[in-house]
Order: structure tokens, then C-alpha cells, then sequence
């Protein structure tokens, strides 16, 4: 892609970013976006299909800001509690972003974020059962991640990383428990 299209693309999705500030995705209309932008709308369709198509790159990519910053995915179950912290701690370190782009939709960021570690994560689980409690915890640790950027961080991290990774710790213990019992 040359300078110009990514310099329009950056642009745009400045634009975009700002009107998310006061609007809801579904509310903000490609007029607004190119005003805002100072492009003409045939330079938007040359880019994006349509606003919803601009939204969700910038979901995308602020789920891609995530994972670059949580090099821990690996540890869920050799380090509950690293791997609860690091999560946290890259959620922390992307708030500003989240809480603009997914502000009144922390659904989609909880769905595209859990789907994203569990398909990182898929080769992690050795057994049918290290996939369920593996979606589990990763279902878990995303919804505590929410709650805590979008609830004015009124929970101190480490108590939470150290809580969350010790219920994903007598989870293990159970299960290793429950897979000896039926041998």
C-alpha cells in the first residue's frame, strides 16, 4: 500500500475514533466520518465497504494491540497467575483505546478477545477436557478483564489476578482429580 492510502486510511480511522467518542458505531454515518476525515465519500468507499466494515478493523486491531502485548497467552495453565496478571496488565496498558472503541459494546470486546487466546491457546490443551476448562478460564479472565477497565478500575489488580488464578488453579487440581478417578 503506498504513503497516500495509509495516510488517508490513518486518517479516516481518526476521524472515525473521534466521533466514537460521542456516537455509537451504528450511529455514526460515512457523511460524518468524511467530514470529520475532510476526504469526499468516494475516497472512503475506495478504503471501506461502510462504517460497520471501518469498526470492525478497528476492533481487530485494537484485539491485535492485546495479544502483542500479552506475551504470556502460553502460561494458563503452567502460570495461572502470570497468565491472569499479564492479561490484566495488557488490558490495562490498551484502556484508552478500549474504552473508546468498545464503550457501550465491551460484549464485542469480551467475544473477539476470548475468541482470539482460545485459537491461540487450541494448541496448549491436550485433552478434550484441557479445551473446556481452557475456554473456561480464557471466558473468565476476559469477562474480569472487562469489569475491571470498564467498572473505573475500582478492583486492585493484583487481588484480582491472585483470586482469578487461584479458582483456574483448584479448577486444574479438579480436573486432574476427576481424569485420575476415571482411570
Amino acid at each position: 500500500m503506498d504513503l497516500r492510502m495509509v495516510k488517508t486510511r490513518r486518517q479516516i480511522k481518526s476521524a472515525f475514533l473521534k466521533l466514537r467518542e460521542k456516537l455509537m458505531p451504528e450511529d455514526i454515518k460515512v457523511k460524518d466520518i468524511c467530514d470529520a476525515a475532510m476526504i469526499n465519500k468516494t475516497t472512503f468507499y475506495n478504503h471501506y465497504t461502510d462504517s460497520i466494515a471501518l469498526s470492525n478493523e478497528i476492533d481487530n486491531g485494537v484485539i491485535d494491540s492485546i495479544i502483542s502485548n500479552f506475551s504470556e497467552w502460553n502460561k494458563i495453565f503452567d502460570d495461572p497467575r502470570m497468565y491472569a496478571k499479564n492479561l490484566l496488565l495488557a488490558l490495562e496498558k490498551n484502556s484508552d483505546e478500549i474504552k473508546t472503541v468498545f464503550r457501550g459494546k465491551q460484549w464485542v470486546l469480551c467475544e473477539k478477545l476470548e475468541d482470539r487466546l482460545c485459537r491461540l491457546c487450541r494448541g496448549i490443551a491436550k485433552t478434550g477436557e484441557d479445551v473446556m476448562l481452557m475456554s473456561f478460564a480464557i471466558g473468565g479472565f476476559v469477562r474480569i478483564g472487562n469489569d475491571y477497565l470498564f467498572a473505573s478500575k475500582k478492583y486492585n489488580l493484583d487481588e484480582i489476578s491472585e483470586y482469578s488464578a487461584k479458582m483456574l488453579e483448584a479448577l486444574i487440581i479438579q480436573k486432574n482429580n476427576f481424569s485420575q478417578d476415571m482411570i
